[in-house]
């Protein structure tokens, strides 16, 4: 599978996108045996000099990113923008950090929940609270420490 970068820098040379404009409008060309080599190294024509039609598509297909599923598609870069307003997805998401951050038999300090919350928000005060609020944590009376609910 060729690489838009191969072909990118292919057709970056003068020449090399004459040769490749040509041979795309039918005409014929004066190509060397190392020009033509290197359209199909890129994949920009056969050996036989033919365009390859196929291949803009091709990359851009391979290049195409999925889409995040489930709760994964509320992070960005691994990061939670956000609280969600839809409640189904708030809890789905609650339950997916409490599941991932927090260890399910350990109660854990407030410096250390703030530390786990931090690898996924900047707003580590209102996650905390959410996380309590819809009971995926339970804080001690004091507020000396979290645990999983």
């Amino acid at each position: 599978m060729r690489s838009w970068q191969q072909v990118f820098s292919t057709l970056s040379a003068p020449r090399l996108r004459e040769l490749y404009a040509a041979a795309v409008l039918g005409h014929d060309t004066d190509a060397t045996a190392k020009e033509l080599e290197k359209l199909v190294a890129a994949g920009l024509v056969t050996t036989g000099g033919a365009v390859n039609t196929d291949l803009f598509q091709e990359i851009l297909a391979a290049t195409a990113r999925t889409r995040p599923q489930g709760v994964d598609r509320f992070f960005s870069s691994g990061h939670l923008d956000g609280l969600l307003r839809n409640p189904t997805e708030r809890r789905a998401v609650l339950q997916h950090l409490t599941e991932r951050l927090v260890p399910a038999d350990q109660e854990l300090s407030e410096r250390e929940v703030n530390l786990v919350l931090a690898t996924v928000t900047r707003d580590i005060p209102t996650l905390r609270r959410a996380l309590v609020d819809y009971g995926h944590l339970v804080r001690r009376p004091d507020g000396t420490g979290y645990r999983r609910a």
